[in-house]
């Protein structure tokens, strides 16, 4: 229904799969066919299940602009990230120097890559998906792999494990005999081999990974931050402007207490809040009609609703328009990111 369909119902934004997978279809068929020969197996079947499950929606021809401008700004961001890089990599490769030469080249590479930083990956893993890896292998594999963890890391992950297997884990590892590196290195293919078949996701698969960690360190500092913004501004400003987008995001409103979200609606036009809650959360909805008056609630939720299909680009301008105004109004101290409203005493 992609194709000039009449939908019967106004049209949802299309993300993820099924933005990947309207594009496609409603561009020229041999050229589909190319970059699809570019995607890896697992992506060319979450694509083709997306496929299936648009003959099932009313997608319009505004929905479909939607999708090629929002492609369009994040080439133009440079945003996006490299995919499959292993696999493009051992391709480049094969199709200069062979296969065999090729294939030893990638090995090299990687032992190198092993050798000077062997926990890499792991480091980049969520600490809660090192855990459910950790509970699913021997005890002995998870407690080597543990005391040879990042420290810190470490700690993060036994948070995610009940009681009884931490105490369990640190047992093992206060108790280690000297492990042999071969044992280590067969410790660290085991749990690889485990990430890769799970498909796990690092930071460094995804766009701007450390523009966030930065935004996330900046986040738990609990103070201080608006002056290191400002000296990375004076060096870049790009940077500084991404960071401080990543540190606030529109989704986090529905966590500002009261008297914070009451500040930033008295600033805020009707229509633009209209806007900005065409596509957002249940939560951020409720917390932002929930601080209205009954009436403004009313007069915004018609206003939303008569707006009919929006472009999904004049969306997002809108609720960045009003994170511009938050971040400003947090740098003057007027309000605080976080989550529940102080408590009364």
């Amino acid at each position: 229904m992609v194709r000039g369909s009449v939908p019967a119902t106004k049209s949802e934004p299309l993300s993820g799969d099924r933005a990947i997978a309207a594009l496609l279809l409603s561009i020229d068929h041999e050229l589909a066919a190319k970059v699809l020969k570019q995607l890896s197996e697992e992506s060319i079947d979450a694509v083709t299940r997306a496929m299936q499950e648009l003959q099932e929606l009313a997608v319009d021809r505004e929905t479909i602009r939607g999708v090629y401008r929002s492609a369009i700004d994040r080439l133009r961001a440079g945003d996006i990230a490299l995919g499959d890089v292993t696999g493009t990599m051992r391709s480049v490769l094969v199709k200069a120097f062979g296969e065999s030469r090729g294939t030893d080249v990638t090995k090299r590479a990687n032992n190198d890559i092993l050798a000077k930083k062997p926990f890499a990956m792991f480091e980049a893993l969520t600490a809660e998906d090192l855990a459910n890896l950790l509970t699913e292998e021997h005890p002995q594999i998870a407690a080597v792999f543990m005391a040879h963890l990042d420290r810190k890391k470490g700690g993060e992950v036994l948070k995610f494990l009940d009681e009884e297997t931490r105490a369990d884990l640190v047992h093992r590892v206060a108790t280690l005999d000297r492990t042999p590196p071969e044992v280590v290195q067969r410790v660290l293919e085991v749990v690889r081999k485990k990430v890769k078949d799970l498909g796990l996701n690092t930071l460094r698969a995804e766009p701007k990974a450390w523009v966030k960690a930065a935004a996330a360190i900046l986040n738990n500092m609990g103070g201080g931050e608006k002056a290191i913004l400002d000296k990375i501004e004076s060096a870049d400003q790009n940077i500084a402007i991404a960071i401080r987008e990543e540190m606030f995001t529109f989704d986090d409103l529905a966590k500002l207490d009261k008297k914070s979200m009451q500040k930033i609606l008295a600033s805020i036009d009707s229509r633009q809040l209209a806007v900005s809650l065409k596509a957002t959360t249940s939560a951020v909805e409720q917390a932002v009609l929930g601080n209205l008056s009954k009436r403004a609630s009313d007069m915004v939720r018609e206003e939303r609703d008569s707006l009919g299909p929006t472009p999904l680009t004049d969306v997002l301008k809108s609720q960045a328009e009003i994170l511009k105004l938050v971040r400003e109004m947090m740098d003057k101290g007027d309000i605080k990111a976080g989550g529940a409203a102080e408590k009364l005493v």
